[in-house]
């Protein structure tokens, strides 16, 4: 479980199940987000996002976002295609009708597909980051997270910038510190506004997220985690 902003939490999980994605295995990732407390009275957040990912390297194959903020409403998923594209439908209230679809290709709109789907670009980064072996990587390396297949145009970056010991709800954790490399936009203050920090042992424990943008600082940080592996 994680908390954001003081007003709210969210919750990561990852099936135990395999589901299947154009006849492939995949994991699914889910992270649940709701607002609590007064801050749900006045606006209320119930947003859900999640990934499929290929068991065999662990790519993306689909995403998905359900979001309720306020008055404001939309359920999409994201497809990946073969070439250098993706297919968006978007859906009705129910989930269960599509009302719309339209496809976007990297080439001319890797920056919109980012940021529109940043949180499930995170949510992905954090499981391939995950499964890789740190001791011996040094700090200010940069890591390729591939979305395509025999593709490294469209690989999203990953800068690792090295070990540090943060302070967090559950205590002081020796932590391995990442900065996603993000097309230059107005939303983001600075180059490597936004940060992530893994627990530097087996388990990998996503410990905190922190994005610095112009209208202010959006953390989410770990409050308690179970049934790691």
């Amino acid at each position: 479980m994680f908390g954001f902003l003081n007003a709210g939490e969210a919750i990561l999980t990852i099936d135990k199940d395999l589901h299947s994605v154009n006849n492939l295995p995949t994991y699914k990732v889910n992270v649940y987000g709701r607002s609590v407390g007064i801050f749900d009275f006045f606006f209320t957040v119930r947003d859900n996002w999640g990934v499929y990912l290929d068991t065999s390297n662990l790519k993306p194959l689909k995403f998905y976002k359900y979001l309720l903020e306020g008055k404001y409403k939309k359920n999409e998923i994201l497809n990946f295609n073969e070439s250098d594209s993706v297919e968006i439908i978007r859906l009705d209230k129910s989930l269960k009708k599509s009302i719309e679809s339209y496809n976007l290709h990297f080439e001319d709109d890797i920056q919109k597909i980012i940021r529109s789907y940043f949180m499930n670009y995170w949510i992905a980064s954090v499981v391939y980051l995950r499964s890789l072996d740190y001791k011996n990587i040094s700090g200010d390396i940069r890591i390729s997270i591939p979305y395509f297949e025999d593709n490294e145009k469209f690989d999203y970056k990953m800068k690792f910038l090295g070990r540090e010991v943060i302070k967090t709800k559950i205590g002081e954790i020796n932590s391995l510190l990442f900065a996603p490399e993000i097309p230059k936009n107005k939303l983001f203050k600075e180059e490597d506004a936004v940060k992530f920090w893994l627990s530097d042992d087996k388990n990998k424990v996503p410990l905190k997220l922190s994005a610095k943008m112009n209208f202010g600082t959006f953390e989410i940080e770990v409050l308690d985690y179970s049934n790691i592996n």
